[in-house]
């Protein structure tokens, strides 16, 4: 037993020297030479290395004997099982078994293709860097940064600098400083001042939607959405919210919005524990809101202090044509809306129960109805002036910080396609 584990340890020993050689399989001519005090072997003409699983081609080498370092020139290609990586120049180094390679180096495994201008891979972790105008591109999304750090057993990749992930099928871009792709896990995640924008040229007029978060993560599986986490602030056209949570689903043109949501539309502001906007061809088409939902708009451009108010348990709002139409609140209803003869000012009402809905025409309320438990009281317009603070619902806040282009700060200089 003795003899046959020493057997088994001097194969195994043998084996690991031998990794550690590179053979030359091939070289047209073969000059030796002394460089600097050390031999070298000056190999030309279809050139063939190779250490372990590593191959190695190019048109010439400088091989140095002792350091083991190989310089490699012209047509340059190490291949390790699936992956290649080339470049018209490199370096190999035997004994950290690490390949260099220097101007445009492209790195294919059959499921990405990445170039750069520089670009190394370590054989022994099976992992590569690479920095300077790096692109990968894969099936789904094509991504630029100055760096890249990927693991190829994982498959998972690090790319940080001026990252920018573009997705052609969903038309959404997302910058940021710093990227991790996992995707057996589907999922790319930008943690570094992440900004997305997605556009859309339905009926031949340009619409981006614009979103900001501390953390932003695309999941592609089969239910494919964007999820933006921390100090959530949304902008398209005359929509634009505020929210810890986002949840966007890219094919169901919706938005699910949670921690302290508002969303503004036109003049209106609309607040709850929960808002889920739904989109129809792009265009806003239902908000449900549901716990302490409150809406509220300018009942009159000319009188800034007046407030249309519907709260309840729950809100669904109805817009067309770019237009709100319907606002139906349920369980311990409250409205508040101002009167109106043409365009003179002619009090308020004040009505509660258990449903109201309110119809809309041209942005004013048309007509209201109540069920359930009504009450109500109208308040003539020499009550009202001066004192339309006294007409709120509770929880009646006007909301800060609407986003809008001039405060969400976005780089649009990145937003410009990368050249090379």
């Amino acid at each position: 037993m003795a003899l046959a584990a020493l057997v088994v340890a001097c194969v195994l020993r043998a084996a690991a020297q031998q990794d550690r050689v590179v053979v030359l399989e091939n070289a047209d001519s073969l000059v030796g030479l002394v460089i600097n005090g050390q031999d070298v072997r000056e190999l030309i003409g279809n050139v063939r290395l190779a250490q372990g699983n590593v191959r190695i081609s190019c048109d010439r080498a400088l091989q140095f004997i002792k350091s083991g370092t190989v310089n490699l020139h012209g047509n340059v290609v190490v291949t390790d099982d699936s992956l290649m990586l080339t470049s018209p120049r490199g370096t190999y180094h035997r004994d950290a078994r690490r390949a260099e390679a220097f101007e445009d180096v492209r790195l294919t495994d059959g499921r990405m293709d990445l170039t750069a201008e520089y670009g190394e891979y370590l054989i022994e972790s099976r992992t590569a860097f690479f920095r300077t105008r790096v692109r990968v591109r894969d099936s789904a999304s094509v991504v630029t940064a100055d760096s890249v750090l990927f693991y190829r057993e994982t498959k998972r990749s690090i790319a940080t600098g001026r990252v920018r992930v573009e997705s052609p099928a969903d038309r959404i871009v997302i910058l940021g400083g710093r990227l991790e792709h996992e995707p057996d896990r589907g999922i790319n995640r930008m943690t570094v001042d992440p900004v997305l924008l997605q556009t859309d040229t339905t009926g031949g007029v340009s619409d981006t939607l614009i979103v900001r978060s501390l953390i932003m993560e695309s999941v592609r599986d089969t239910l494919p959405r964007l999820v933006a986490t921390d100090s959530v602030q949304i902008l398209r056209g005359e929509l634009s919210a505020l929210s810890g949570h986002a949840v966007f689903f890219t094919r169901g043109d919706s938005i699910l919005l949670r921690g302290s949501p508002v969303v503004w539309y036109q003049d209106s502001q609309t607040t709850g524990d929960s808002i889920d906007v739904a989109l129809e061809s792009r265009r806003l088409h239902e908000v449900f809101v549901d716990g302490n939902a409150l809406t509220l708009s300018r009942a009159d451009p000319s009188r800034p202090s007046r407030y249309d108010q519907l709260a309840g348990e729950t809100l669904r709002m109805e817009f067309a044509e770019k237009r709100l139409r319907t606002v139906r609140a349920d369980v311990r209803a409250m409205s508040i809306y101002y009167a109106y003869e043409d365009t003179a000012a002619n009090g308020v009402t004040t009505s509660t129960g258990d449903r109201i809905t309110l119809l809309f025409d041209e942005g004013r309320v048309r007509s209201i109805s109540i069920v359930g438990g009504v009450e109500g009281e109208y308040h003539p317009e020499p009550l009202v002036v001066g004192r339309e603070g006294e007409f709120r619902v509770p929880g009646f806040l006007l909301r800060p910080n609407r986003p809008t282009k001039n405060n969400l700060e976005i780089p649009w200089t990145r937003l410009r396609k990368p050249t090379g």
